[in-house]
Parts: C-alpha cells; structure tokens; sequence
C-alpha cells in the first residue's frame, strides 16, 4: 500500500470516527416516540444535507491552501464572518467536549465508582495531545475500528435479543425536534482542515474521503436504531435521556447477558473515545491558528482543551443529551452550515445548492430555538 492510498484510508477513518460519537450514542434517545421508519428516513435526509455541504466546504477550503477554520472565515467573511465563527467554535466545542466527558463517566460509572479512571484518562488525552494532531488522528483511526468490530458484533447479537419494537409506527414528527442531535451526529466538519492537509489539498481526493467517511455514520445511525428500537422499549429510551445515559449503557439493566451488556459498553468506549480525540485534534489546531503568537497558550493549552470540560461534566452528569442539542442545533450549524453556504453565496460559483443548504440550516436552527423555549418554558411552568 502506497503513502497517498494509506493517507486517504486514514482520512476516511479520520471523518467517520469525528462522525460517530457521543451524537449517535444520544439518538435513539431523542428519537423514541417516532418509530424506526421515520427515524431511518431523517437519517438519509440529513446524510445528504451533510454530505452535500462538507463537500462544497472542504472545495472552498482546498482552493486557497488555507490553514484553518478561523483564518478561513476571516479571509471568506470579513471580521464579522470571523467573530460569529468563534464564538459558535467555542461553544460548539465547549458543549462537545462536556457531552463526551459527562458520556464517558457514565461508562465509567458502570464499571467502578473510583474517579480515577476518568482522571487517569484525561491524563492519556493529554499525553497523546502532546505528541501532536497526526498522532490523535492516528489513535482515532484505531479506535474507529474497534467501534466498527464491537457494532457489527452488537448488530449480530440483536437478532437473539430483539423485542420488535423497530416495527412499531410512531409519530414522525418528533423526528423534526430530533434534526439538532441528528446533525451532530454527522459532525465531522471541524476535521476538513486537518483531512485537506493529509491529502494535500486535493479536491477530489478530499471529496471522495467525505463521501466514503459519511457513509460510516449514516450506517451505523441506521443500525444503531434498529438495535435500539429492537431491544429498547420507547419508556426505557425516554428514561435514558432523562438520565442522560448512552443508549447502549441501558443494556447493563435489560439483559443478563455479559457479551451483549460487555459489548455495548465497549462499543460506547470506542464511539466516545474517537470522537473526544477527534475534537481535541481539532480544537487544539484552531486554537493554535488563533492564539500561535501567544507564548501562555502552549501552558494552558490543556486545561483548556481537556481539564475545564471534564471538570464542567463532573458537576452535570446529567448533561449528555441538552449539550448535544445545542451543540448540532446552533454551534456545529452555523459552523459547518449557515457560514460556508454564505461563503459560498459571496463566491458566487456554485449555482442553487448553497441557497438550498442555507434554508435547510437555517430551519434546523429554527427548530433547536423552539426546542430550547419548550425547555425553558417547562422548566418555569
């Protein structure tokens, strides 16, 4: 195998494993009530969208051999361009990081009530920070692969263990107020920088490894619901979101079977596990790009990136599913929606479709305001 074939693979693993992460782990969650028929089609849908967009992102990026998303914007957007993409970023990577965090605790709480173990993580991710972003890229490949073994396994035992529940008809609605979470689920966006370098900036190649990498995620979405609504009832889901508890560490008290509750704890490892190092990887080279002047970033660079969020989740175990909302519904949406398709517009190279994709995030952003009034008028009733 070449140096430009195993670059591309990595750049493949590298987008699936920032896709699928904490985001599909929250899905099924918030999909409960809509059954698996429109739940799957939201699935295809939102695909296309992400697919479609990260592709003409990933184009405007490659043409000016740009160093990263902050330099991006400032050159595409002007100053305002610049400063509403920042703030989106940190929120956007404030509210990932605390979900993964608060996720991996929920692992780890299964397995031992010591906080050492999270701690003693956290150690590894800044150790593996240190080493520098091919490093993490190369992990996240690794554990990509992992998630891929243990998900086609829990996928084979769910035919042993499944109630039905994927045949039942729901309301298809509910999978509109899901649009937010289900598009975090494909957020693999904040990695085209580090993909584009990789490949060199070659257009195609970069468009061809987002094409094959976003096919992991809408699989294993597709998948993930089908082991969901098939061994889960729509009450146990409710209550896992309440929790704010993976899908998949639901099992633990659904079955008694050790491989399959073993599995799914794995699987939840792997997922949460390459996404946190898929974000730190990109979030370590923004910041970079915007603070690489500064002689205090490189000290604080991990506290930053790793300790004040894991700190954030340990106060809010409960946080999982409202960080993901808002994370895909506002930050990850305007990122790597609403200000390339402006971008795009201003170019004025690509004919309709970044009209088409501004409307589309537009009502997605639409939709997570609505859902945060709902909350918020819940919570004062």
């Amino acid at each position: 195998m070449g140096v430009k074939s195993s670059k591309f693979i990595v750049a493949i693993l590298f987008i699936a494993g920032n896709a699928i992460g904490a985001g599909v782990l929250g899905l099924p969650l918030v999909l409960s009530k809509a059954g698996f028929a429109a739940s799957a089609m939201a699935c295809l849908i939102l695909y296309a969208l992400a697919m479609g967009a990260g592709s003409m992102f990933a184009g405007l990026f490659c043409e000016n051999h740009q160093r990263d998303l902050p330099t991006f914007f400032s050159r595409e957007l002007g100053q305002w361009g610049s400063g509403v993409f920042l703030i989106a970023f940190l929120s956007l990577f404030f509210c990932l990081l605390v979900a993964y965090w608060a996720g991996l605790q929920s692992i780890f709480r299964l397995v031992t009530n010591s906080p050492w173990l999270l701690f003693f993580t956290a150690l590894i991710a800044i150790f593996l920070q240190l080493l520098g972003a091919a490093f993490l890229s190369g992990t996240v490949s690794v554990l990509t692969v992992g998630l891929i073994i243990t998900f086609f396994a829990l996928t084979f035992l769910t035919f042993t263990h499944k109630s039905g529940n994927f045949l039942a008809t729901g309301d298809g609605w509910v999978a509109t107020r899901a649009l937010p979470i289900l598009f975090c689920s494909y957020g693999f966006q904040g990695a085209i920088p580090i993909v584009c370098r990789q490949l060199d900036f070659d257009r195609k190649r970069v468009s061809r490894a987002i094409l094959y990498g976003t096919l992991f995620p809408l699989i294993f979405n597709i998948l993930v619901l089908f082991i969901s609504f098939g061994a889960l009832s729509a009450d146990e889901l409710l209550r896992g979101a309440a929790e704010g508890m993976p899908v998949f560490l639901l099992f633990k008290e659904k079955f008694s079977s050790s491989l399959f509750t073993g599995l799914g704890q794995w699987f939840s490892f792997f997922a949460i596990g390459s996404s946190l190092l898929g974000v730190t990887a990109t979030l370590s080279g923004a910041l970079g790009d915007i603070f690489h002047r500064h002689a205090w970033y490189k000290r604080a660079e991990a506290i930053l990136v790793i300790v004040l969020p894991m700190a954030i989740a340990t106060c809010w175990a409960h946080i999982f599913v409202f960080a993901l909302e808002i994370a895909g519904g506002i930050c990850l949406n305007v990122i790597a929606g609403i200000l390339p398709s402006l971008a795009a517009i201003k170019r004025k190279r690509v004919g309709v479709w970044p009209w088409i994709f501004l409307c589309a995030f537009l009502y997605i952003f639409a939709v997570e305001v609505c859902n945060l009034i709902s909350v918020f008028i819940a919570g004062h009733a």
